[in-house]
């Protein structure tokens, strides 16, 4: 795992594991976090392991599609050094903000920004990754000016919100609800074409005002190139598995705020073609670099 404890990936991939476990008859499987550097440290330690069935990734959006146009050089090559096993998740993100500014819509949020440029200030999980590439492009579709706070995760993201150091974010739905039915934080738009469960009343961005554009990411498991196929088959099928089950799915998908993306090898494969194709004309139009 690619990222710190606590955010919605690594809850996700500790249920994954824990139903693993019990589904390979007690086999333990076991969540290791190495975070850091827009997940290359835990992706570039996955894709040097053995190829052998037994250390894989739980991937995301950086470590295979958008990094290497982050990076002019990687430790590793999303395209040689690991295959993709299967996609179990994806999350749309929601425009979440301090309860202390005054604007209450995302029209009103777009036109404070508008009169403060660059001094409305959104936290990110860092240079590069997915919520700075989204609201880089939020912020050019509406013709606004943001400044950019890194912070290291996304409980860390919360915590500044909540404690009014920044305005804005993206987030995932799941960490955003509590403190949005507290009142700590106010809920401008889902970055989705529709509603979601967990906050049926937040409109999309569409219905704010703001039509086509989307803000998701995506979790899913990737392997050591040189896998055996009928190992990453095995793997995927079993996953697919777990993922399918009613009660699993509630639980472990749809409470968190998740949405089911349940793609085996060739079809993840094929999604990561368009997957990267989006990750490089965004950082193109955002003119991000991180060397």
């Amino acid at each position: 795992m690619s990222y710190p404890a606590g955010g919605p990936g690594d809850i996700l991939a500790r249920n994954l594991g824990t139903g693993l476990t019990q589904l390979w008859n007690g086999t333990p499987v076991v969540v290791e976090n190495k975070p850091g550097a827009n997940a290359i440290i835990g992706t570039d330690y996955v894709a040097k392991q053995p190829a052998d069935g037994y250390t894989l990734l739980f991937a995301n959006d950086p470590s295979l599609s958008s990094n290497q146009y982050l990076y002019s050089k990687l430790p590793y090559d999303p395209l040689k050094d690991l295959v993709p096993v299967v996609n179990v998740a994806s999350t749309t993100l929601i425009l979440v903000g301090s309860a202390a500014l005054p604007a209450k819509s995302l029209t009103e949020l777009i036109a404070l920004a508008k009169q403060k440029p660059g001094e409305l200030s959104y936290g990110s999980f860092g240079p590069g990754s997915v919520v700075h590439l989204d609201m880089e492009a939020f912020a050019s579709a509406v013709g606004i000016k943001l400044l950019h706070v890194p912070i290291k995760g996304t409980a860390d993201v919360m915590q500044a919100l909540a404690g009014g150091q920044i305005n804005m974010a993206f987030a995932a739905i799941g960490p955003s609800v509590p403190l949005i039915k507290s009142g700590k934080l106010r809920a401008f738009g889902v970055a989705s074409t529709q509603r979601q469960p967990l906050v049926p009343d937040v409109p999309t961005f569409t219905e704010a005002g703001v039509p086509n554009f989307e803000a998701r990411s995506w979790f899913g498991i990737a392997a050591p190139a040189g896998t055996p196929r009928p190992v990453i088959d095995r793997i995927a099928a079993d996953v697919l598995r777990l993922v399918q089950t009613p009660d699993y799915r509630k639980r472990a998908v749809l409470d968190l705020g998740l949405d089911p993306f349940e793609m085996g090898p060739d079809q993840f494969a094929a999604f990561l073609v368009k997957d990267r194709a989006k990750y490089e004309q965004r950082i193109k139009n955002a003119n991000v670099k991180l060397d």
